[in-house]
Formats: C-alpha cells, sequence, structure tokens
C-alpha cells in the first residue's frame, strides 16, 4: 500500500479538516505528531523511501543514512504539524491566517513595488513548509493570485483545489489554455504563481541540474517571463519555532537575461532560478516537504545500511 496515496486522500484531507475545525489546538497538535511518527516508522513505505532519496540529494554525499532519515522523519513530522495547521485555520477563519503568516521587510518592499508599478510577476516557489497556508493567508490580505494547477487532479488534491478557490485564489490548470490565461494575467499586472521543484507528471519540463544530478523539472515559468518581460520573483514560507509562526519570503527578484537563442535562454534562466530554490532547500531541509520522486529514482535510497533506530 502507497501511503502517498493514503496522506493525499480525499478521506484524509476531510479527516483533517474536521480534527483542525474540533479539536484544541495543543490536542490536535500531539495527534498529528504521533500520526506522522507512525507513518516514520515504516521506513521501507513508498512514501518514507522517496523522502529519503530526496533528502540524501539536499543533504549531499556526506550525509550519512542516519542524518538522511532523520531528517525524512523531521519534514514528515513537520507535514503533519503543517496540516493541522492549516484545517485549524480554516476552521478559525481569514483572521487567523492573518494572525499565522507574516511577511519580511524585503517581501513587503516587493509587493509595494508590484503594486506600486502595476508590475506582473511570475512567483515561483518550492514545497517549503505551510505553503498552502501563506498562500490564502497573501489572499486574505488582498492579493490576487493566479495559481498554476495540474489538471484531472486526485480527489485528494481537487479537494485542496477547491479550499484554494474558496480562500479567493484563482487556480489556472495547465491545460492548452494555461498559456494563453497566464500571458493575459501577466500583461493585466498581475501575479502568475508556480512550483520549481516538482517534476512534471505528464513529462513536460527539461533536464536542469539540482543539488548536483539532473532532474526533469518545469520551466514554463522561464518561458513566461521571456515572452512578456516580466521578472521571476522567488518566494517560499518558512516555519519559525521561536514563535511559532510562519513567515513568507520574496528572497530574490529575477530579471530574464539573453545569453543565445530562444532554447539557450531558456535553460540558462532556469537554472539560474533552481538555483535560488536550491539555496533554499539547503537551508531548512527539514521544511522541504516533497512527497514524489524529483530525480525519477527511488532507487537513491540505499537499502544496505541498516534502518535507524526510531524513538
Amino acid at each position: 500500500m502507497d501511503l502517498r496515496n493514503i496522506f493525499n486522500s480525499a478521506e484524509a484531507l476531510r479527516f483533517g479538516h474536521w480534527l483542525g475545525r474540533t479539536m484544541p489546538a495543543g490536542l490536535g497538535f500531539r495527534l498529528a505528531d504521533a500520526f506522522t511518527r507512525g507513518l516514520a516508522r515504516r521506513r521501507d513505505s513508498a512514501l518514507m523511501y522517496t523522502l529519503q532519496a530526496n533528502m540524501r540529494m539536499a543533504l549531499g554525499p556526506d550525509a550519512s543514512d542516519e542524518q538522511v532519515y532523520a531528517t525524512a522523519r523531521a519534514a514528515l513530522r513537520h507535514a503533519g504539524m503543517s496540516y493541522f495547521n492549516l484545517y485549524h485555520a480554516l476552521g478559525a477563519g481569514p483572521e487567523a491566517f492573518l494572525a499565522a503568516v507574516g511577511s519580511t521587510p524585503l517581501t513587503d518592499y516587493y509587493l509595494d513595488r508590484l503594486t506600486r508599478e502595476q508590475q506582473g510577476a511570475v512567483v515561483v516557489t518550492v514545497h517549503m513548509s505551510n505553503f498552502d497556508l501563506a498562500g490564502l493567508a497573501f489572499a486574505y490580505r488582498g492579493l490576487y493570485l493566479n495559481v498554476l494547477a495540474y489538471a484531472n487532479p486526485t480527489s485528494g488534491y481537487d479537494l485542496q483545489n477547491k479550499i484554494r478557490l474558496k480562500g479567493g485564489i484563482n487556480l489556472m490548470p495547465i491545460d492548452v489554455s494555461a498559456l494563453r490565461k497566464s500571458l493575459e494575467a501577466l500583461r493585466a499586472g498581475q501575479l502568475v504563481v508556480t512550483g520549481i521543484d516538482r517534476p512534471d507528471p505528464y513529462g513536460g519540463g527539461e533536464m536542469l541540474p539540482f543539488f548536483g544530478r539532473p532532474a526533469l523539472l518545469p520551466v514554463g515559468h522561464v518561458r513566461l517571463a521571456l515572452q512578456t518581460g516580466c521578472p521571476v520573483v522567488v518566494a517560499h514560507c518558512e516555519y519559525r519555532p521561536t514563535d511559532r509562526s510562519y513567515a513568507v519570503h520574496i528572497s530574490r527578484w529575477l530579471e530574464m537575461e539573453q545569453v543565445g537563442n530562444r532554447q539557450e535562454n531558456i535553460l540558462h534562466n532556469a537554472r539560474r532560478v533552481l538555483a535560488v530554490g536550491e539555496e533554499l532547500i539547503a537551508a531548512r531541509p527539514e521544511q522541504w516537504l516533497m512527497f514524489y520522486p524529483v530525480w525519477g529514482g527511488e532507487e537513491l535510497v540505499e537499502r544496505q545500511s541498516r534502518p535507524a533506530q526510531v524513538e
């Protein structure tokens, strides 16, 4: 049984939504932590196998099997906490989102610049921490977001999309009309948001260096920026354990560079953008919530070593 299917199923999300609405925060956190601890004990499950494969690459060749497993386990526990925080905020209302998610002076500066100049931008992100909570919080702040989403999602992701729509986020399915709609939004001075660290399930993208190894990753964000002249803005969500809150960082504003023909420009700028994402993940690998193989191989996890001890 693939635990990823359970974790992202509509039933699990509905249960989490019910839990967040009805359970006191302290008890809810303990239950979420106990649940994800249990998942982490199944080290040979597809879910943990994939998490360890991704973490092995993010941590680098010098990381031990124990470090890889500990970081994967920490990421899974972080996911449980993040999901509970999201569902708890959904039950409490918009004020809970605004209270849970802050920003930084640099983030506010970039957002003010985009608003003041009526500048369209391609906002790219990696799957760090509570990205759904952060997106909804900024939507409740009045920021209009067009988010590119996979067409024909599974039941679990379809429920997530309904939550995003209810919060005021405009979803644009990645289909034949996505390019036209994205170009229209950017030329109207709006923001188009997409991820850069998950392979396209439909086989699109280009092979790009990511943590020292080629990965088939999206480049549509660069195509949009090159075609419109809009910047690519790199944003991510970070959990701050000192006050148990989240912060949205806009860490880089990248103008596209012209280095050759169209394909050379795409690859050059896609590498530049992905290198920023790599830095963000490397700084907080335990908050990188990527449950799908990035490098196309759960074989990256070596099964030769003895499983680490679990609490």
